[in-house]
């Protein structure tokens, strides 16, 4: 919808828009959301909204050629170099960098529309894409993007990337860590970051009415150092791999559509490559093998054939269904059982797995709405996979020095089934309720657990209490069986796995808010608890829950001024029970986990000056994590993990020239973590275990920048 079109219905639709996206933002995002009333007060914004889709078959402006676009260039100082403040940004130096935004559109009076877009094209982190259209006759669009991941900067190593990784050429093995001569020496620091680059294509085009093609292809490049550890039984080490993964595919659409009927066959092909197809690292300890050798994630394929309709049956009922099929494919070469010469194990004889997966699923879908205030909703899906490989023998090697009894390879399999009922009905008045079941069976092959059957049902009721309050509540309740164990491994049998246990869930949440166009008032709060119990696991996983409440409120004084906050506090508690020698358990394990967020934002339009903009935004977030083992009467407590975030956002805008604008902004960040795990642990501070010795980031960084933004 173009902005000269205010006085058509898509306004409305853009408030009301605007007022749900609030409420579902402001429980989900670190900075609070623009505040709902500014939606009623402020004059509407389009260049913060992407209103591409919107358009209006009998507004004659739609068809009016336009062009708009903005280039704002500036210059960003940061004063510190941490790999976690760059993580996904690309600052992660200290020093200048760039800051270039660009975008451009076009609409002219024959209906073809050009979108050309730019964001951080300084930066690590650059984004660009183009989009070309002709209404109801064909589109092209491209993008490239891409994402760095810094995680840190502050471990060292000895290993070099050099034809797997190498230790120095006069590096002598010991026992321990502390008998390494060479490791202080010798270690390096690693980076451990990585980047992805991404590039897409597509099209579409309608050769008739009602017909639509689409096809599209993307290409992916990661590469960099992530952080692995590997051993030789007691002996361990952590090692930097390197990451060469390159990923391509392909999509193609056939769709129909008319007012009663919709019909799509779509395939998609996609195609995974590693470029390090094993790890090879020399043996810093004393031990059987002078280099070790472990295979990475292996390339593989996969096809997927998939078909989706929507039929119209009445004015009031329509029916949905989706099939999909899909064949993956890998047949990595098996690596040698050790490169131990005096373990004698025959060889393996087979040149790779083999292994080729199938997945069939379908879903169908009825929505009806028989009455005015009655709606009804039943679904059906189902989920079969099978996993096909050749029937191979296998001796496992224990840290290169023990081989065990052969085990055959087998595959995987398992078929999932649910069905789901929802009724929504409309009370008379202010009052509607909802409710929903589902029945949901799950069987596998070759597990401790062949079969669960799950049953869960949920109640909710939201009333308007009148003057602009809201009542919202929600309980569910839900319990899985799961089918006698089965001794077809070498765990516990008094054990059972989260996801097979017999389970029973108890769970609400609830909200009341207060949203009032007139005063420019939004006050919220949102409470929820949820838990699960184990009954049937006498080891493992005994009980977890979790619970947690929000407030947030947004206040617009006028047209000009707009305030906005939230707070919020989350936890979860989990017990398990362990034994050193079953049937009774021997101790338990308890972890509580908290999190509170905070935040808030200031928007003032002629604020301190007339020709000034202010925006002000801060966020606070504090986690603790606490672990405890208690054995008999005695409770042994680890370090608490720590994580606490704080960030302050100030940006000034102020008119410059005819059709230009001046842009200041002051970021700060602050960071502090506590890791017990690393935290104090050097290289060779543990006999048995090489670690990078680096720590938890901790580190407070300032950046500046001044921009200028120009309008075309």
């Amino acid at each position: 919808m173009k902005e000269a079109g205010s006085n058509c219905v898509v306004e409305d639709r853009a408030a009301s828009l605007g007022q749900t996206l609030w409420r579902r933002l402001a429980a989900l995002s670190i900075l609070a959301a623009v505040p709902v009333a500014a939606a009623a007060e402020f004059a509407t914004n389009y260049a913060n909204a992407d209103v591409r889709r919107w358009s209006c078959r009998l507004c004659e402006f739609d068809r009016a050629a336009a062009q708009t676009g903005t280039l704002a260039v500036g210059a960003m100082e940061s004063t510190g170099g941490e790999a976690r403040f760059g993580r996904d940004t690309g600052i992660d130096k200290a020093g200048g960098h760039l800051d270039l935004n660009a975008d451009y559109r076009l609409t002219t009076g024959s209906d073809f529309f050009l979108e050309l877009t730019g964001r951080n094209l300084g930066l690590d982190s650059r984004d660009a894409a183009l989009r070309v259209e002709r209404r109801q006759r064909y589109g092209l669009r491209a993008r490239y993007r891409e994402t760095p991941r810094s995680r840190s900067d502050d471990g060292r190593s000895p290993f070099t990337l050099l034809d797997g990784l190498q230790l120095p050429a006069d590096w002598t093995p010991a026992y321990g860590t502390a008998a390494m001569t060479q490791l202080l020496e010798a270690s390096q620091p690693v980076k451990l970051s990585s980047k992805r680059r991404r590039s897409e294509l597509g099209a579409w085009f309608k050769p008739l009415a009602g017909v639509t093609l689409e096809a599209g292809y993307f290409h992916e490049q990661k590469r960099g150092v992530s952080e692995t550890s590997r051993d030789f039984l007691y002996q361990a080490t952590a090692l930097p791999q390197p990451i060469d993964h390159r990923i391509e595919g392909a999509d193609a659409r056939l769709g129909y559509a008319s007012q009663r009927l919709s019909v799509a066959v779509a395939y998609a092909h996609r195609q995974f490559r590693n470029g390090e197809s094993d790890l090879v690292w020399d043996n810093p300890y004393i031990g059987p093998v002078a280099r070790g050798q472990s295979a990475a994630a292996p390339s593989n394929e996969a096809n997927t054939w998939s078909f989706v309709s929507r039929l119209r049956l009445h004015r009031t009922t329509r029916l949905n269904a989706t099939v999909a099929h899909t064949e993956a494919k890998q047949n990595a070469p098996l690596l040698p059982y050790t490169a131990n010469a005096g373990l004698e194990l025959a060889p393996i004889g087979e040149p790779g797995l083999g292994a080729n997966r199938g997945s069939f699923s379908a879903a169908v879908n009825l929505v009806s709405r028989p009455t005015r205030r009655l709606r009804l909703s039943i679904a059906h899906a189902v989920v079969d996979r099978r996993d096909k490989r050749r029937a191979i023998t296998l001796a496992p090697v224990l840290g290169d020095r023990f081989a065990t009894a052969p085990r055959e390879a087998i595959g995987y399999d398992f078929q999932r089934t649910n069905t789901d009922v929802t009724l929504r009905y409309g009370l008379p008045g202010r009052t509607r309720i909802a409710a929903g079941f589902r029945n949901g069976e799950n069987r596998r092959s070759n597990l401790e657990i062949a079969r669960n059957n799950e049953r869960r049902g949920w109640l909710e009721v939201s009333h308007e209490l009148g003057a602009g309050w809201h009542l919202n509540l929600r309980h569910a309740r839900g319990s899985r069986d799961a089918s006698q164990f089965m001794a077809n491994t070498a765990n516990n049998p008094l054990t059972r796995r989260y996801y097979q246990a017999a389970r029973r869930e108890r769970g609400w949440q609830g909200g009341l808010r207060f949203d009032s166009a007139t005063t420019g008032l939004t006050l919220g709060i949102d409470a929820n608890h949820r838990k699960f119990s184990y009954p049937d696991s006498l080891l493992g996983l005994q009980r977890d829950r979790s619970s947690g409440w929000l407030a947030d409120a947004a206040y617009a004084v006028g047209d000009r001024v707009s305030l906005s906050g939230f707070f919020g506090v989350q936890w979860r508690e989990a017990t398990t029970a362990g034994s050193v020698a079953f049937p009774a358990w021997d101790w338990l394990y308890a972890t509580d986990d908290r999190v509170k967020t905070a935040g808030g934002r200031l928007t003032a339009k002629g604020f301190p000056r007339p020709l000034l903009d202010l925006r002000l935004e801060y966020a606070h977030s504090d986690d603790v994590g606490d672990y405890a083992t208690t054995f008999e009467s005695a409770t042994a407590s680890f370090p608490s993990l720590v994580s606490r975030h704080r960030s302050l956002d100030v940006r000034l805008q102020t008119a410059w020239r005819w059709k230009s604008k001046l842009e200041l902004r002051y970021y700060y960040e602050r960071y502090r973590a506590a890791d017990g795990a690393i935290d104090g642990v050097a290289q060779d501070g543990i006999r048995n275990v090489l670690t990078f010795g680096r720590g938890s980031p901790r580190y407070g960084n300032h950046l500046l920048a001044l921009s200028v933004r120009r309008a075309l």
